[in-house]
């Protein structure tokens, strides 16, 4: 039996809140991969990983924190991914642009999660069944494939150097994969795109969501992102884009990766 969204929810909502006691009180460290992460990383996905272990022990789990990613027990399929703190950066910073997420997946496939803002009090969450939820309210945005000046997409912080941009609208960057993407199946912007440095655990809950609005993740070649290929902890081989089909098509015509 899977275990319920409330709890899932619950625990989340509780990493926020311990998230909350370091915010603005901490100092970040630059890691290998020129990320940065602080004391608050460590002590969220230590409490994420007691936490998901204690609801379902059978389960693996791939963190972004931990070095080494537990398999599922024999006879079981299910993982917790887990971004402790998407938006290391912007949490250093003082900003209120971050989230612990939390996807549960059978195989590759991601089947419930949740991702919660404290400070925006914003909690994005999807069951087995049934739409994405912020908060108490179902997630059905206009996907628009509107270009116009007020068209609203994100991007990375440095598009301007790795993108040739074609695009009348404005490009808004925040930093923190998840809760972009969040933000994207909210409809607060209508597209967004990446550069290749981006993980499973920056997609697996996300990609749950746009899913179930009828979104879509999409490499610059075309391709459709595949998860399974990322569950090795590698980042994403090429530029992605997500938003509705037509969207993405655009964009990808539109933004295109240096160098190609």
């Amino acid at each position: 039996m899977s275990p319920a969204i409330a709890d899932i929810r619950q625990i989340v909502t509780e990493a926020g809140e311990l998230a909350l006691r370091y915010y603005g009180r901490v100092t970040g460290t630059v890691k290998a991969d020129l990320s940065i992460a602080s004391e608050a990383d460590a002590a969220v996905e230590d409490f994420l990983r007691s936490s998901l272990t204690a609801l379902a022990p059978r389960y693996g789990y791939i963190g972004e924190e931990t070095a080494e990613s537990r398999p599922p027990a024999p006879g079981e399929t299910r993982a917790w991914v887990v971004d402790a703190l998407d938006g290391s950066r912007a949490f250093v910073a003082g900003m209120p642009l971050w989230m612990p997420a939390v996807c549960l997946m059978d195989g590759d496939r991601p089947i419930a999660g949740a991702a919660v803002n404290p400070v925006t009090r914003e909690l994005f969450w999807a069951d087995e069944d049934g739409p994405g939820f912020c908060n108490d309210e179902p997630l059905n945005p206009s996907l628009s494939a509107a270009l116009e000046p007020n068209t609203f997409i994100f991007g990375p912080t440095n598009y301007q150097r790795t993108f040739a941009v074609d695009f009348p609208g404005r490009i808004y960057c925040l930093g923190a994969p998840i809760y972009q993407l969040c933000l994207l199946a909210k409809g607060a912007v209508t597209g967004l795109f990446f550069d290749p440095a981006v993980n499973l655990w920056d997609l697996a809950f996300p990609s749950l969501l746009l899913d179930r609005i009828g979104a879509v993740l999409v490499y610059a070649s075309g391709r459709p992102v595949d998860l399974s290929a990322l569950m090795g902890r590698d980042k994403v081989p090429e530029a992605l884009y997500a938003g509705s089909p037509e969207m993405v098509g655009i964009l990808r015509q539109r933004i295109v990766p240096r160098g190609r």
